[in-house]
């Protein structure tokens, strides 16, 4: 099991970003859900949609969601071709980083797909999930994590 407790602060990748890069001060004090993948191995579009679902639902709530994409050859590090074909074949517009395989090592990530929870509070990782069932353990963390909506508008005086 990975060890907790890591800081939301290693997201350099190597390969680059797909849709739009991010940088660590824009997730402070916000909810992040990492979610780790590999073109090679990608188990259907259950994930996405339910990663779509998430955005959807908790977005407004402060939750952001970056994908992870743990690169197998050099040659997909180099040529974000096929990253960029899968964001568009589910419909994927949030962040996706491709990695050389050092952010998963650094959040102790060793298979996909992955699903790790930083809280708002501390942004340090709370929760890592893995394997196909994963995304209905995240359901129940993201739920306790987001507990109010951050777009609601003020009360009036």
């Amino acid at each position: 099991m990975p060890t907790l407790d890591i800081p939301i602060k290693l997201l350099d990748p190597d390969g680059g970003w797909v849709n739009a890069p991010v940088h660590v001060s824009e997730l402070d004090e916000l909810p992040v859900l990492l979610h780790f993948f590999s073109t090679k191995e990608v188990h259907g579009a259950a994930d996405f949609d339910e990663l779509k679902r998430f955005i959807s639902e908790y977005a407004s709530r402060g939750l952001r969601v970056i994908s992870v994409d743990v690169t197998r050859s050099e040659k997909e590090l180099r040529d974000t071709n096929a990253v960029e074909a899968l964001a568009r074949k589910y419909d994927l517009r949030h962040p996706i980083a491709v990695d050389d395989g050092s952010m998963a090592k650094a959040y102790g990530v060793t298979q996909t797909p992955a699903w790790l929870v930083f809280d708002a509070e501390t942004g340090l990782l709370r929760h890592h999930f893995t394997g196909r069932n994963g995304a209905h353990h995240v359901r129940q963390v993201i739920d306790r994590f987001t507990r109010y909506d951050t777009s609601a508008a003020a009360p009036a005086p």
